[in-house]
């Protein structure tokens, strides 16, 4: 044999991912290259993503003739991929098509009778079996035999009778996976790269895949240290950690924790946290991280008892309050709350209870997710228990469920978009006034879904100004101080444009000139002091708020462009 070919010089592999986004990078490709590139120092990967032309990437991939093509699945991009498949078989017939990934490592036997074009799947962890396969199919100069076949860990393939077989995939020991973040990093600059220090999940949540991923294994810290270092030194946007549980281990967390805090970089890390598991020395080291570094996503998900005991989860409510409000309160960190509507006997009004205990911890940002029935998850065996329908194609969405109607998910499909509209700065003071002596956010939101789809509102983008006028429209009835508090919202990010009439406000700026002239202003805005009349008059903007109870002066000073305002009362 050639010892060229010994050393995989001659196969052409080519690795492909379809990402969310273009801003995204494929943490699988990397992985799979590193870890086999030793023996087949050829092998290349190419990134895609799943808004691009899909007869584009079926050409790029054509271009590149590969005697084996590896494809990376998952529920967004499967949909694409399996015509894609289609397509290559025909302009490709000798090539060798395999799939990996969290999509098809479950249900193999579909796969492979369904999609005669798919060769192979590889089920579970990719890294062994992916080299394993080379070497086999480098050993057999192609032609794959069931004996070969056999000795690849986590392989599904047809045997000569048509049965199709898995092989088992035993856990992978992650300190033998070389560093995938290491060298030249220049390409991922401004990216939103994928990232791990574990794999597995220490929880057993039914509707989840990390579920049935054993117990957690970690990649060792000193090499979790020298990649993070890596990648905040590349300017990287944002690095998304995938561990399920980043605090399973608290000593760990902390360490990690501090040495991220201790970077000097603007790159922000993105954690999905256990929110009752975090520890005190944990809420008291993030009060020292700069502003910007820290995103945490805490899964709520539900707050019914019942819920909750029926999907195999655990949560300290009380306990996961008290840390969100310490993180809100004391520290810079970004806190994201999601739930899920769906799960097993949670119907709309008691989704809605759910709803308000997380509106209530007032978190920058709240999720609204809708059960998936993810293949080889426990919910996905039991959905005929708890009379759930869902999509048979992928993601597998819920349609209804005996406690859940196709109408009622409708509806919350509305308010989750309302949410994304309204929740958060831009309308933060306008909404506490509309919500104020105790009403319940969900009905709020239920009340202005209602209206929304009365009015067709639905069906038509809105600028930010449009959703202003909507929500006046809607509740200006009953609510006397509506338009203060709205022209309030408006001026704390909009220093430049002159509020619309409807909405009240100063038109022709003669309040700021009549304080940039007094000798009061330096009293009220020290900062005053410091910058020219000119910066002055391009940093300051002064409202008469004309409330139920008396006019309010209120001058906005933006310390930079496209801050929030700092605002002060004058009398």
């Amino acid at each position: 044999m050639d010892p060229a070919l010994n050393r995989g010089e001659n196969m052409k592999v080519v690795l492909a991912a379809l990402n969310a986004r273009y801003t995204h990078s494929s943490l699988a490709l990397r992985y799979l290259k590193r870890y086999c590139q030793g023996q087949f120092p050829n092998i290349e990967t190419v990134e895609f993503n799943i808004n691009q032309s899909p007869g584009m990437i079926l050409g790029e991939l054509v271009k590149r003739r590969p005697d084996v093509l590896g494809l990376s699945c998952y529920i967004w991009n499967i949909g694409i991929i399996l015509p894609l498949v289609g397509n290559l078989r025909k302009v490709l017939p000798e090539a060798t098509i395999i799939l990996g990934g969290p999509e098809v490592s479950f249900d193999g036997e579909y796969w492979l009778s369904k999609y005669p074009s798919i060769d192979f799947l590889i089920a579970g962890e990719g890294e062994e079996a992916l080299r394993r396969f080379l070497e086999e199919y480098e050993r057999c100069a192609g032609q794959l035999t069931e004996e070969s076949l056999a000795a690849v860990p986590g392989l599904v393939y047809r045997r000569q009778d048509g049965q199709v077989v898995q092989n088992p995939n035993p856990p992978l020991d992650l300190a033998s996976i070389p560093p995938i973040y290491a060298g030249d990093l220049g390409e991922l600059k401004d990216k939103i790269v994928y990232f791990e220090t574990t794999r597995g999940c220490p929880f057993r949540c039914a509707y989840c895949l990390s579920s049935v991923m054993g117990p957690v294994r970690a990649f060792p810290l000193a090499r979790a240290k020298e990649e993070l270092a890596a990648l905040a030194a590349a300017g990287v946007q944002q690095v998304r950690f995938v561990d399920r549980t980043f605090n399973y281990d608290p000593r760990r967390a902390l360490e990690l924790l501090e040495f991220m805090i201790s970077l000097d970089t603007t790159t922000r890390f993105q954690l999905e946290v256990g929110g009752d598991i975090l520890t005190q020395p944990i809420l008291e080291l993030l009060t020292k991280a700069p502003e910007n570094r820290f995103q945490f996503e805490i899964g709520v998900q539900s707050t019914n008892p019942a819920t909750l005991d029926a999907v195999g989860r655990r949560s300290h409510l009380q306990r996961l309050a008290e840390a969100v409000r310490f993180l809100r309160e004391r520290t810079t960190v970004i806190v994201l709350l999601d739930l899920i509507a769906g799960l097993p006997a949670e119907g709309f009004w008691r989704f809605g209870q759910s709803f308000d205990f997380v509106y209530a911890l007032q978190p920058h940002r709240i999720h609204l997710g809708f059960l998936k029935l993810l293949r080889g998850s426990r919910l996905r065996a039991e959905a005929e228990q708890f009379g759930c329908v869902f999509t048979h194609e992928a993601p597998y969405e819920v349609l209804y469920t005996k406690d859940l109607s196709f109408e009622e998910i409708q509806r919350l499909k509305l308010i989750e978009d309302l949410v994304d509209k309204y929740y958060g700065p831009r309308f933060e003071h306008t909404l506490k006034y509309l919500l104020r002596d105790g009403r319940s956010p969900f009905q709020f939101f239920n009340e202005l879904a209602a209206k929304w789809e009365e009015a067709g509102y639905q069906w038509v983008e809105h600028s930010l100004l449009g959703r202003f006028e909507i929500l006046h429209k809607f509740f200006a009835a009953g609510n006397p101080d509506l338009l203060p508090w709205m022209l309030y919202d408006f001026r704390l990010y909009e220093r430049r444009q002159n509020p619309p009439r409807w909405m009240g406000g100063s038109q022709d700026r003669r309040l700021e000139k009549d304080w940039l002239s007094s000798p009061r202003l330096k009293e009220v805005l020290p900062e005053a002091s410091k910058l020219t009349p000119r910066e002055l008059s391009r940093r300051i903007v002064v409202e008469e708020l004309s409330f139920g109870t008396g006019t309010q002066t209120v001058l906005f000073y933006y310390p930079r462009e496209g801050t929030k305002a700092r605002t002060v009362r004058l009398a």
